[in-house]
């Protein structure tokens, strides 16, 4: 079933209350002062029933000027507005500002009533309707119906009705699978139920049982119990007035202006990138570096304006722009506010969020730019680009959904899209990275990877551990090996088991580092298994090569050539491979090795035969059980 929210708005004693009263029956000013004054401070709530069996929620806002930071509380989710204006009076201050308002939440269709008909003459009521329609051209409410009423008389108030039956029935259904949010504008205690809040659900749908999130504060709670216009209900949804009772909170835990909402679903931030708009009919500007009064849903702050584009906004321009809130703000993108005039207190216009996690620094280069006008009319996919981009490291689909603000079905078909053209590289199993960071760490790699060479021109490679924590810090293992055989499979990069060099890259040894190395490659091939100790080899050479052999026997060691069993022991990469190889053809018969029979087997000493044992122990490639080994790979 459609759910639709009706908010009034209008200048003060404009008779709102009343003709709320006079299409439902229900009284909307509900606290004493109210009722002694006569005038609405807080936001009221009714519900109208049509015909056919649907309900709209209808919220009537305050109108007072001092009361306007209420009528914003009260103004999120409305999908319809009624622009209520007195016939015997006119369009005055507050009308403006609230169309003004209205217009910067992006309401897109309503009507105007024209109230206390009874009170006007007809030649004047129809002076007011050429003003009205002067006053709406240019905005939502431009062309659609004016009509009179009476309160008193009941006259109008069927057409009035038919009227918003005809709006509602024209409307989208809100998407009901979104994770829900709700804005908080009344938080109670009643007995047996707890904390309650109250608010306008614009997003997504709640069960009684499902875990909350509380924001800005992360607390945790339990739906106990629904609300919707004072029945019980089992499911609430976006469009609906709804009161939610809280378990596992206490009071004062939670305030008006706080959101409930799914877990983890929105972005808690103190800055904000925007599409900053003044409206037209304001004589103020908007300049760089101005201090505003920030409205969003049933919160309110400072916040202070740095211009992207421009030095001062005029009116009737829009541009983008960083805020910096004085208070944190739960908020996604897509989301509008309102900003207010510092002092004296004056509706200067409002916008749209764009990015609710922006870099800490206000950049004003093309791509910047480039990423705000994406953000702000991009396709779904255009943003998830983006996003995987701006993450700028191994990301899940989850990581994806909430840089993006989009919803799960919408992220995935986005994901879906951005891998089948290649923009997005799945690195594993629910591991991501934006193809432009992979080239970006590409171009990090070889960098380092020249400096090292050039630094130690004799050594096969940097250490690989070295080099994840220079590339990619605070990186899981696993994500940097997947970036790294990315670039080894496109044979940019060699990759060892400890090293990792440019795949063109050779040591570059001298003439007499060459005879060396020569002579140890002949040395540890004549000798097999039996090799010399590193102390035995250095002692082949003279005092003036010390030096070079120290250096050519790490660079052999780093590059593979040589291969280190244990301290003292050292073999040719071909001799170990004979030996593992003889190894591994042992265990196709047999389930078991000893080292006596590993002896026999290589025919050399128990040293020898144990340094290798011990080192495929640790490599996991065998395991000790009891006196014998077996193969685990």
């Amino acid at each position: 079933m459609k759910h639709v929210i009706i908010g009034t708005a209008g200048h003060v004693d404009h008779g709102k209350t009343t003709l709320v009263k006079a299409l439902t029956g229900i009284d909307t000013d509900r606290l004493a002062e109210e009722k002694r004054r006569g005038v609405t401070i807080e936001p009221g709530f009714a519900y109208l029933d049509f015909e056919d069996g649907t309900r709209a929620g209808i919220i009537d806002v305050p109108g007072h000027e001092r009361f306007i930071r209420n009528m914003l509380a009260g103004s999120g989710g409305i999908d319809l507005s009624m622009l209520v204006i007195a016939a015997d009076e006119g369009v005055m201050p507050q009308t403006k500002e609230h169309l003004g308002i209205l217009s910067q939440l992006n309401i897109s269709d309503g009507l105007v009533v024209l109230t206390k008909t009874d009170k006007a003459e007809p030649d004047w009521i129809e002076l007011v309707r050429e003003d009205v329609s002067e006053l709406v051209k240019g905005t939502f409410l431009e062309d659609r119906p004016i009509l009179g009423v009476s309160a008193q008389t009941g006259e109008g108030l069927e057409e009035l009705k038919s009227k918003l039956f005809q709006l509602q029935s024209n409307l989208s259904e809100k998407n009901h699978s979104l994770p829900f949010r709700l804005p908080i504008d009344r938080v109670f205690s009643v007995e047996g139920f707890g904390i309650v809040v109250t608010g306008t659900l614009i997003e997504g749908s709640v069960k009684v049982g499902e875990t909350a999130e509380i924001q800005p504060s992360g607390t945790k709670a339990t739906i106990r119990n629904l609300q919707v216009h004072g029945d019980n209900v089992e499911t609430a949804y976006a469009g609906q007035r709804t009161a939610i009772s809280l378990a596992g909170i206490k009071k004062g835990s939670t305030a008006r202006g706080d959101v409930v909402s799914a877990e983890g679903m929105l972005e808690v931030t103190s800055r904000l990138d925007v599409k900053l708009s003044v409206l037209p009919d304001t004589e103020r500007k908007i300049k760089n570096g101005a201090e505003v009064h920030f409205f969003h849903g049933a919160r309110s702050m400072l916040a202070k304006v740095f211009l992207y584009e421009k030095r001062e906004i005029e009116k009737g321009e829009s541009a983008f722009a960083r805020l910096k809130l004085t208070e944190p703000l739960p908020c996604k993108r897509g989301d509008r506010f309102v900003v207010r005039f510092y002092s004296p207190l004056e509706t200067l216009g409002g916008g749209v969020i764009l990015d609710a996690s922006p870099s800490e620094r206000v950049r004003r280069d093309d791509g910047a730019l480039s990423a705000l006008q994406i953000r702000e009319k991009g396709t779904q996919t255009e943003v998830a680009e983006l996003a995987a981009f701006q993450l700028g490291r191994v990301f899940s689909v989850a990581d994806l959904c909430k840089r993006a603000d989009l919803d799960k079905k919408s992220c995935n078909e986005a994901s879906k899209e951005l891998l089948e053209s290649k923009h997005i590289i799945e690195l594993s199993e629910g591991k991501y990275a934006s193809s432009k960071i992979i080239e970006q760490i590409s171009e990090k790699c070889a960098d380092l990877l020249k400096d090292y060479h050039a630094a130690f021109p004799l050594r096969a490679g940097m250490n690989i551990a070295e080099l994840r924590q220079k590339l990619m810090p605070e990186t899981e293992t696993s994500d940097v090996s997947s970036v790294l055989k990315i670039f080894a499979d496109r044979g940019q990069l060699i990759v060892s088991s400890n090293t990792v060099k440019l795949s063109e890259f050779k040591p570059n040894y001298t003439q007499a580092q060459e005879k060396i190395r020569e002579k140890l490659l002949s040395e540890l091939e004549n000798t097999g298994y039996e090799a010399k100790s590193p102390e035995e080899l250095a002692a082949m050479y003279s005092k003036n090569e010390k030096r070079d052999f120290e250096q050519v026997f790490e660079s052999m060691v780093s590059g593979g050539e040589i291969v280190m069993l244990s301290p003292q022991v050292y073999w040719l990469q071909g001799v170990y491979e004979k030996g593992v190889n003889q190894i591994t053809k042992h265990f196709e018969n047999n389930e078991t090795l000893t080292l006596a029979q590993c002896r026999d087997l290589l025919g050399t000493s128990r040293k020898y035969t144990l340094a290798l044992l011990e080192h495929l122990d640790a490599k996991k490639v065998t395991k000790m059980v009891g006196d014998s080994r077996i193969l685990l790979k």
